[in-house]
């Protein structure tokens, strides 16, 4: 059966199992196509900590436990996992940059590095609040759930300002219904707890305006006029900023486009292909050997342990071809010598062995699934927006490419991934129109450019500001 077959099979509601020769069980195969679907309802009414009036937040998955299985899911795969980790690491780039960027008297943009020297508040800023981890814990949510959330803490002073940025679990976070009233989720839910049903440790923050955050915080923070045209400070001190790379047709949290690997079914069947080549291997070991033993051998056994009485030689001579059985089809013998006596019969000129081990000669010799195995993985990765090439998950012979293609697919999705890297600056836009920085200061994700061989090295730094060639 093939993979497409599999599919319609499940797509029509049957579980598949798979019977393996030689097995005394059955393997059931995985099915993964509902778990990012959501549930609809009217949210869940909780009270946060130290509140008494409930708050409905809306829940992401059928048991609101949708961010954890997309997580064990990945977790599982290789593919999966490998795709995703490669499209954090793009997405976090090969660094942080902080420039200035101003006209000259001819009217052309200049850009120029900023040195710590230059400006130490800003750079005292990034390493006080380990702004390089938090661009991390951005780039996997992102990559993952396409959303992001992050919390921006301010001091007490009479003009606040940011002291402090938090990066919060995506999977713990959840967003209150959106109010009639002002046509927005006003509320940040963070709770471990939330596949439990009613979380006890819910934390409920103020949600900044998901469509216009830096506005709303500066109008709550006084820096604009309000509502009633009065620029007034509000009490709160702490806020969550939700970062998300919009996906039509939703309204509170984000549908990766990825996650049509679920979906579609195609995530079980390369999920399934591991299990059944390892029940395959488990079960055919059994049948691999022939094992020749001389009758002599028996009877220098029973001599060896002065075994006269009959039953007490049945014993013996099973306990041996257990431990036989054992060492040969044991996965974790696999690779191992076997040590046999022999000897050498001077008239006949022929070796006199104790103990002959054949192997038996069967269809399976290793390389079961493997075009099921490359067909997923590039089904997968091509889902992912991952050129299989680039991180190898191409099984099979012949699939490698040159330099010249890895080095321009490389570029190519750095180049697809430029809104994701934005992304992860925004809070530093936040932080500098709240903390009154310089506003000829700009930040921007440096990339590790690839090179040609006739350059003399392997890859360079590109910062943006200078053309490639002069890096």
């Amino acid at each position: 059966m093939n993979s497409e077959e599999l599919n319609e099979l499940i797509g029509k509601g049957y579980t598949p199992y798979a019977v393996m020769k030689g097995a005394k069980s059955m393997v059931k195969l995985s099915d993964n196509r509902d778990i990012v679907t959501d549930r609809e309802d009217n949210g869940i009414e909780v009270v946060p900590k130290g509140e008494k009036t409930p708050i409905k937040f809306m829940p992401r998955g059928q048991n609101n436990n949708m961010p954890y299985l997309v997580m064990k899911r990945i977790g599982t795969n290789v593919t999966v996992g490998s795709n995703v980790e490669f499209k954090t690491k793009v997405i976090y780039g090969d660094g942080l940059l902080v420039y200035r960027m101003n006209r000259d008297e001819q009217g052309n943009i200049q850009k120029k590095e900023v040195l710590p020297a230059e400006e130490p508040e800003i750079f005292e800023f990034l390493r006080m609040n380990n702004y390089n981890h938090i661009r991390m814990e951005i780039a996997n949510d992102l990559a993952i759930f396409y959303d992001s959330y992050v919390e921006y803490i301010f001091n007490r002073e009479d003009s606040p300002k940011i002291v402090q940025i938090k990066s919060k679990e995506t999977t713990c976070s959840r967003i209150s219904e959106i109010d009639e009233k002002t046509g927005k989720s006003e509320w940040h839910g963070y709770s471990a707890e939330w596949h439990k049903g009613t979380p006890t440790d819910l934390i409920a923050t103020p949600l900044l305006d998901r469509q216009a955050p830096l506005r709303d915080l500066m109008t709550r923070m006084g820096r604009l006029p309000n509502d009633n045209g009065l620029k007034v400070v509000g009490k709160q001190r702490r806020f969550i900023h939700n970062i998300q790379m919009n996906t039509p047709g939703r309204f509170y949290y984000g549908r990766p486009y990825w996650w049509s690997i679920f979906a579609s079914g195609w995530y079980d069947f390369s999920s399934a292909i591991p299990v059944l080549k390892k029940s395959l291997i488990k079960n055919q070991m059994s049948l691999r050997y022939l094992v020749y033993i001389k009758d002599t051998f028996w009877t220098e056994l029973y001599a060896k342990h002065k075994a006269v009485d009959e039953n007490k030689q049945v014993e013996l001579r099973e306990a041996f071809l257990k431990e036989m059985n054992d060492y040969l089809t044991g996965e974790e013998n696999a690779g191992k010598s076997f040590v046999s006596h022999f000897r050498y019969d001077r008239v006949k000129g022929t070796e006199d062995k104790d103990i002959i081990i054949t192997p038996l000669q069967s269809a399976p010799d290793g390389g079961e699934y493997i075009e099921d195995s490359e067909e997923t993985s590039n089904t997968l990765s091509y889902g992912m927006g991952v050129h299989p090439s680039i991180i190898g998950s191409s099984p099979g012979k012949n699939k490698s490419i040159n330099g010249t293609e890895a080095r321009e697919l490389f570029i190519i999705t750095q180049a697809l991934n430029k809104t994701f890297q934005e992304a992860t600056l925004e809070p530093l836009y936040v932080v500098k129109e709240l903390n009154g920085w310089p506003k000829d200061i700009y930040f921007s994700v440096t990339n590790c450019q690839l090179t040609t061989l006739d350059k003399g090295t392997g890859a360079v730094k590109n910062t943006g500001i200078k053309p490639e060639n002069e890096e």
